[in-house]
Parts: C-alpha cells; sequence; structure tokens
C-alpha cells in the first residue's frame, strides 16, 4: 500500500486501520477504536513520511543516524549513558533547533489546508512509532499540546512535537530499553475550549491497585494533564453495579485560555464523576478490552453533557 503523508478517518470510510510505521501508535490505538465503533473524536493523522521529508529537507540525516548508532551502543551503566548523552548533545540540539525552526513544505501545507477551518483550536498529540507499544510505552516521554489556535500555531505545534523526538528524556529511554530510535507522526483533533465543568482522565479495565479492584477510574474536571501528569483526580473502583470512590481532588485543574493554551484553576468542589457515570465509563472501557483481547487502560474526555470519548488506548502497563 502506498503511504500516505495525510491520513484521516472517516467513520465507515471502509479502509483498515493503518500500519504503526505510518501513524505512530497512538495514531494507530486511535483508528482502532474507531473501527471498532468505539466513540473517538475527529482525528487525522501528519504521517511519519512528513516527518521523513522535512528531516531530509532539513539535511538531518546524518545527525540523526549517528544518533542512533550512539544510542543503540549505550549500554546498562548510568554514568556512562549520561556521558554519551552529552556527548551527543550538539548533534541532538542541532536537530532540535532544525526541527523547531523547519519551514513548511508545500505537500504538508496542501495538506494541512485540507483540514476543516470552523474548528478555532486544535489538539496537537505526539504519535511517535514506539508509543503505547506493548514493552514500553513511552508515556510522558514526547509532547502533546492541547487548545491550540488554528492556522500557523498549529503547524508550529507541529513542529514542536516533531522536536521532541529528540528530547533528552526519550533519548535516555530508548538507551536503558534497547529501543531504536522511533520516527515521530502527529495527530490532529479539533477540539472545543475545554471548561471547569468537562472531566478527563484515565481507566484502566484491570486495576493496578489490589486495594481497588475491578475498572480503575482516576478523573479530574479540566483537561487530563492534570491525571496524567500525576497531580490528582478522585479515584473510582468499579466491580459491576458497586462504586467505591476515593475522593482526590487537585489542587488546581488546567482549562482553555481565551486566547488558547490551558492555563491553571482552582478545581471545582465536588467529585468529578457520579456513580452512574463512573459504571457507564467502566462498561465502555471493558468493551474496549474485550475486543483489544486483553487489559488495557484509555484515556477519556467527558464534556459537560454529552458522552465520554476515548483519545487514548494502550495494552495495560504500570499505575
Amino acid at each position: 500500500m502506498r503511504r500516505m503523508l495525510f491520513v484521516p478517518w472517516e467513520e465507515g470510510d471502509g479502509r483498515s486501520v493503518p500500519p504503526v510505521d505510518e501513524v505512530g501508535g497512538k495514531g494507530r490505538g486511535l483508528y482502532w477504536l474507531a473501527a471498532n465503533s468505539f466513540p473517538v473524536p475527529p482525528t487525522w493523522v501528519l504521517s511519519t513520511m512528513a516527518f521523513d521529508m522535512v528531516v531530509e529537507r532539513a539535511g538531518l540525516m546524518d545527525d540523526i543516524v549517528e544518533i542512533g548508532r550512539a544510542i543503540a551502543e549505550i549500554g546498562d551503566d548510568w554514568a556512562a549513558a549520561q556521558q554519551a548523552l552529552e556527548g551527543l548533545e550538539p548533534r541532538r540540539a542541532r536537530v532540535v533547533d532544525a526541527l523547531r525552526q523547519a519551514a513548511m513544505p508545500d505537500r504538508v501545507g496542501a495538506a494541512l489546508s485540507d483540514l476543516p477551518l470552523a474548528p478555532a483550536q486544535w489538539a496537537v498529540r505526539s504519535s511517535a512509532t514506539v508509543e503505547d507499544a506493548p514493552q514500553h510505552t513511552f508515556a510522558g516521554q514526547f509532547l502533546s499540546l492541547l487548545s491550540v489556535p488554528k492556522g500557523m500555531r498549529v503547524w508550529d505545534g507541529v513542529r514542536r512535537v516533531w522536536a521532541s523526538n529528540f528530547g533528552r528524556e526519550p533519548l535516555m529511554y530508548c538507551a536503558q530499553n534497547r529501543v531504536s530510535l522511533p520516527r515521530m507522526a502527529v495527530i490532529l483533533q479539533p477540539m472545543e475550549p475545554i471548561t471547569a465543568r468537562d472531566r478527563s482522565g484515565v481507566a484502566f479495565s484491570h486495576s493496578p491497585v489490589e486495594t481497588l479492584p475491578g475498572v480503575l477510574i482516576q478523573a479530574a474536571f479540566g483537561t487530563g494533564q492534570v491525571v496524567v501528569g500525576g497531580y490528582g483526580g478522585d479515584l473510582y473502583s468499579v466491580q459491576g453495579e458497586r462504586v467505591q470512590v476515593q475522593p482526590m481532588p487537585p489542587a488546581q485543574i488546567r482549562v482553555t485560555d481565551p486566547e488558547g493554551d490551558t492555563v491553571p484553576r482552582s478545581s471545582p468542589s465536588g467529585l468529578t464523576l457520579t456513580e452512574r457515570e463512573a459504571r457507564e465509563l467502566a462498561g465502555l472501557v471493558l468493551a474496549v478490552a474485550k475486543r483489544w483481547g486483553r487489559p488495557v487502560n484509555v484515556e477519556f474526555v467527558w464534556r459537560a453533557g454529552g458522552e465520554p470519548e476515548l483519545v487514548q488506548v494502550r495494552s495495560a502497563g504500570q499505575f
């Protein structure tokens, strides 16, 4: 199959789920959810082909090949690994700076111009070829941005996500886990501003916490950045009709700023989800796990007055 520069998903279009090498691990998970009729936001992916094109035009291949070779040779010795990364720093910084300032190729510009014009803001999310793999998820290693204003701000967001492929932390993670240097696709999803009435979080189909069995949900008001970042969120253990709640409100949540991007706000009082909502979400997550064929964790967004949407799925890992 010919690789595509821009990969949209339209419900019922009959296409098979695109490969990880094309849309990255996170992107493939989203397309799998859509293909299996689970609720996901409208999604487009700027494929790894665009990343490869920009890398080649910027003359970065030699630097990237050398970074990949050096990463592959780093052993288990922590001090030696740090020293090796220090030696790579000039090349790494050169690649990051070049990607952050890359000119937009005409083909990429044409692809981005196909995005719908109505949405004022977008989620611009990483989807590296190593993300959400069963062995190593790379959770939190790459950059994702929310509430990015449309236009050139989206292009700047794409470049920042590409550059995060060569951050020091992902490179060390690759070295420690014997993972080859990845390539980066970028997920683009239109989004309405996120308010303090919206809810976001993560859910595990099989709780990794013994004292909170069943489906484990952690949810906070606003964006999911608070929960994913480990800053808190109410815990819900759901076993059939039984819901056990452990309130853990974060000190602050994040919501959309009027000018775009997200800003901190005080967390509203009260629990994030009702028991009925927790049971509904648990049922959805269990259905995903059954179709996936093994335990999963998912990230979700539940807009005020709406229904839950899933924005990420991976095989279950550690809490």
